[in-house]
């Protein structure tokens, strides 16, 4: 894959990052009901919602190189499935773009 290709995927996973993070801070981080999150893959115009609990996302969000996808949603040549689970995956972004992603993290 080529670095600019690899690079986009990076910025438009974590422009969905920025929104789930928004979706997020108007929620109750205590409760245990389902949010509806987007998929954060890096294809454009992907729509495709989540539902975590705010514990579940909480658990994605603790690592800055870590997105949550639908599962088929992957580029397994920028990231790697980290967690599978019955409604998502986890993907951790490998370097260069996890500098990236490191870089763009509102958490930071």
């Amino acid at each position: 894959m080529d670095r600019e290709r690899e690079e986009r995927i990076a910025r438009n996973e974590a422009a969905f990052r920025k929104v789930n993070e928004a979706i997020a801070a108007g929620r109750d981080t205590e409760g245990h009901g389902r949010v509806a999150f987007l998929c954060e893959c890096g294809a454009l115009g992907c729509n495709r919602l989540v539902e975590l609990s705010p514990p579940e996302y909480e658990g994605v969000r603790a690592d800055p190189r870590r997105f949550l996808l639908i599962e088929g949603h992957e580029e397994p040549e920028v990231e790697e499935v980290v967690e599978v689970h019955d409604r998502y995956i986890v993907v951790a972004k490998r370097e260069p773009s996890a500098a990236i992603v490191e870089a763009t993290d509102p958490r930071s």
